[in-house]
């Protein structure tokens, strides 16, 4: 069974990565938030960075592997101690997050640890201005409208961060938990940028108002190609 990826083992749900994602339209919603509600949101070992950032991230990812999907996440600026280099870096830790295809979800799930649920993900052109949403449950939890105005740059922020989780069978504690890392490769194409409004609300069985939002910071939209390499674990969790 060396060459299998998945079940079921007849027919695989999904490819196995890395994956490429052509002309991707990405969509990032930044704002800063209160260091009491990061905080709880990140998982330990992981800190909220000095500048209190986190985002909305809405994507629709052409993935030539896995087949095209959308995606949406609420996204945390995260400080953590790497023992692989034995220095504090920087990364992006997946809160929550939403795709709109089963093989997205669960290669999402069963390989970088990425929290996905299935859900109505939309971005919606008028003129300039830029609205993208996620529904789920009958109800909006994510929005973002942005008009752009200017050019966008792209900063890099670090390997996108999660915990990976797989309960035991009996559902007492987990076969497996730790905290994985994987380094996404961007050639971006072209980038906006503008002034965002951003709205968060829970629905029956999301809550996404957790998080604090002090301050709305800028939308910034970038076309752009992703590599999307297999993650490596690097801190095993006592959860």
């Amino acid at each position: 069974m060396t060459d299998l990826i998945g079940t079921p083992l007849t027919s695989p749900l999904y490819p196995r990565p890395p994956y490429h994602y052509l002309d991707a339209n990405l969509f990032l919603a930044l704002f800063t938030a209160t260091e009491e509600s990061l905080q709880a949101m990140l998982p330990d070992p992981l800190r909220p960075s000095e500048m209190q950032l986190a985002g909305l991230l809405f994507a629709e990812q052409p993935c030539k592997e896995a087949g095209t999907f959308m995606e949406s996440a609420i996204i945390v600026q995260c400080m953590f101690d790497n023992p692989e280099s034995g220095e504090e870096e920087i990364g992006v830790y997946f809160a929550n997050g939403f795709v709109d295809t089963d093989v997205a979800l669960a290669a999402g799930r069963e390989f970088w640890g990425y929290p996905r649920k299935l859900a109505n993900i939309a971005l919606n052109w008028d003129g300039d201005t830029l609205t993208a949403t996620t529904a789920r449950g009958g109800k909006t939890l994510l929005k973002a409208v942005c008009t752009f105005t200017d050019e966008g740059e792209w900063i890099d922020s670090g390997p996108n961060v999660n915990v990976k989780l797989i309960p035991k069978a009996n559902g007492e504690g987990y076969d497996l938990a730790q905290l994985v890392v994987a380094d996404l490769k961007y050639d971006i194409k072209s980038g906006r940028s503008g002034d965002v409004e951003i709205e968060l609300a829970d629905g029956p069985n999301d809550k996404m108002t957790a998080i604090k939002i002090e301050s709305p910071m800028i939308g910034l939209y970038f076309i752009t190609d992703i590599t999307v390499p297999l993650a490596r674990a690097i801190i095993p969790l006592d959860m």
